[in-house]
């Protein structure tokens, strides 16, 4: 019997999985068991995605989810405003997701409501979208509120997964004696922890690597454990009249904490001791702010970040503590805001999140175990070369992301002898290799992804945010779906094919920002970046309807195979016809013999002339 028939019969719900005992197995005797495609722990960003691609490809896909909600730091975690990515960099289920928004509110331009993002939106209504993005999905089934506690290898790729009930306070999950199984030949970790990695037995690392370990020149001179600070996040609505929330006499003492967040409460502004600048009430109001008068309180400077420990990845009793510790911390600025700041105008929204305390249903986890391979992201992977406008170009990209490397440490506005200090290059628009989702174990059947793929604690800082994991998440969707279409592992996969596949789907292989997906040279600039003939030395908007620059007409003509392609007698100025000959010429040959060749013509041409 086929494994999606199998899936058919046995019935995709619990209750389904529960009437059907488990033939063998040493710990899972007695226990109800299924088979599907796909497994994936953690429908966040980049866990959803993954499966929405793999079902859209016709694999059967089953999301373990431990929370209430899908959609992870986009929805779950309440992070509901965008960051990097922009405009033709947001392509697949990233442009998929804003289009959506935009049809909610009417206009692409309506989501620019607050300065940290072009893209702010309500997080229910970004939950809503998702939710209709999987409803069509007949092989996608998202099982909330469970979680995979043991994972076993039963054959060459064959992998059993023993899934209970999750603590919703994400303290150690419930054992009981429903405890299920299911089997797959691929799995995927896309937990907001790592915890698929530690489940596996796979290498991983947390905190930070020396110098000597990465070869990045900003990295510390010895490995350590820090890391980026969570953020229990809180959704803001201005509500005219209100009351200030009672304050205790703990929550005073706790206040020194919030001073200098703004400018209304700070007894000493100066930004050299503090390491940020003291914005203004207005300034600091407006930074996340949400249509429908609510704002995102995810403020990095005295405000509801909250210290990150290893103990709480690596002891689930201690998380729970933890956890329950950085949401009383983002109360006790929310009462800071209402009594301190004299502004009990903004409450907390109840009708965002379907949880008792109006808090979102998961924290933002920045940073989590990453996975430790021979191919770690480092920071001469994100940063460019010389004067180049983008990091190095790599020819199996599977993915894109444009943000800058930021970090996220409460330390690093500790006064300047105890202050953590990190000082990153500017990074530049990069790719990401399939290489940061494989251990290399031997153990054919995993991948990983959300923040827990194989980069550094500083690469991190530009990997991790929403779109970014969104793309990298299909690309993992796309992977397994071939593999088991295929009959291979996922690493097995040829790239050209996962590329073909990602590019059918609109995602960007390579950032142009003024060709996104739709456009009619989306898929010239992509293959021409793919075949090696658009690199890191050039722009990063085309331009289209421009003058076509001889320098560049005759770069990308020679490493197109045809070094004589564009006069030698034409190398400063705009390209015109008469400059160009052979196939190319005749290719360019209907713009005329005296005016000059656009820039988009030119791509046209030379794509036609190279697939």
């Amino acid at each position: 019997m086929k494994r999606r028939d199998f899936l058919r019969n046995a019935g995709l719900g619990l209750a389904g999985l529960a009437a059907r005992p488990y033939v063998h197995g040493p710990w899972f005797q007695g226990r109800a068991s299924r088979e599907t495609d796909v497994v994936i722990f953690g429908g966040g960003a980049g866990g959803l995605c993954a499966g929405i691609q793999a079902a859209r490809q016709g694999a059967e896909v089953v999301v373990l989810e431990p929370s209430p909600w899908v959609g992870g730091m986009l929805t779950a975690a309440g992070v509901s405003a965008l960051d990097g990515n922009k405009y033709g960099a947001g392509g697949g289920l990233v442009h998929e997701f804003r289009e959506a928004l935009a049809d909610h509110y009417g206009s692409i331009d309506a989501l620019y409501t607050g300065w940290i993002s072009l893209y702010c939106y309500e997080p229910h209504v970004g939950h809503r979208i998702l939710e209709e993005m999987i409803a069509p999905l007949d092989t996608l089934t998202v099982l909330h509120g469970v979680e995979a506690t043991a994972y076993e290898r039963v054959g060459p790729r064959e992998r059993r997964i023993r899934i209970t009930e999750a603590d919703p306070a994400y303290g150690p999950p419930t054992c009981t004696d429903a405890d299920e199984t299911i089997t797959c030949p691929v799995f995927v970790d896309a937990t907001e922890y790592g915890d698929g990695l530690k489940l596996a037995g796979i290498p991983y690392r947390l905190g930070r690597e020396s110098r000597s370990e990465s070869g990045e020149p900003t990295a510390p001179d010895e490995p350590d454990m820090e890391l980026q600070d969570l953020t229990y996040a809180a959704t803001l609505v201005k509500t005219p009249g209100a009351e200030a929330m009672p304050v205790s006499t703990l929550d005073r003492e706790h206040f020194q904490f919030f001073q200098c967040s703004t400018q209304l409460d700070c007894p000493n502004p100066d930004e050299d001791l503090l390491n940020h600048t003291v914005h203004s009430w207005e300034r600091f109001i407006t930074y996340a702010e949400l249509p429908n008068d609510k704002v995102l309180l995810n403020w990095p400077h005295h405000a509801n970040d909250f210290p990150c420990t290893v103990a709480m990845f690596e002891d689930r009793y201690y998380r729970r503590r933890h956890l329950a510790a950085a949401k009383q911390h983002t109360m006790q600025f929310v009462r800071y805001m209402q009594t301190e700041l004299g502004h009990p105008e903004w409450q907390l929204a109840t009708d965002e999140y379907p949880t008792a305390d109006h808090l979102p249903p998961i924290p933002y986890i920045r940073e989590s175990r990453r996975l430790v391979n021979d191919h770690v992201m480092t920071q001469s992977d994100v940063v460019p070369t010389g004067d180049n406008p983008r990091a190095p170009t790599i020819d199996d990209a599977i993915a894109v992301g444009d943000y800058f490397l930021d970090h996220h440490h409460s330390k690093h506005h500790l006064p300047p002898d105890c202050r953590l200090a990190e000082d990153f290059p500017d990074n530049a628009p990069f790719q990401v290799s399939p290489n940061v989702f494989f251990p290399e174990t031997g153990d054919e059947s995993f991948l990983v992804g959300e923040k827990s793929i194989a980069v550094t604690h500083i690469v991190n800082g530009c990997t991790r945010l929403q779109p970014v994991v969104m793309l990298m998440g299909q690309a993992i969707g796309a992977m397994a779906a071939h593999a088991v279409s295929d009959g291979r592992a996922p690493a097995d996969v040829p790239v050209p094919q996962v590329q073909d596949t990602l590019l059918d789907a609109g995602c960007q292989l390579y950032i142009m920002y003024d060709v996104p997906t739709g456009h009619d040279l989306f898929r010239p600039v992509q293959d021409l970046a793919l075949r090696g003939i658009l690199r890191d030395d050039d722009p990063t908007r085309l331009e289209p309807d421009e003058p076509m620059p001889a320098d560049w007409a005759a770069r990308w003509s020679r490493r197109a195979g045809m070094p004589d392609a564009v006069s030698a007698d034409a190398s400063d100025g705009d390209l015109a016809p008469r400059d160009v000959s052979g196939p190319l010429g005749e290719a360019l040959a209907p713009n005329g013999s005296s005016s000059s060749v656009s820039r988009g013509a030119f791509v046209n041409a030379l794509h036609r002339l190279t697939t």
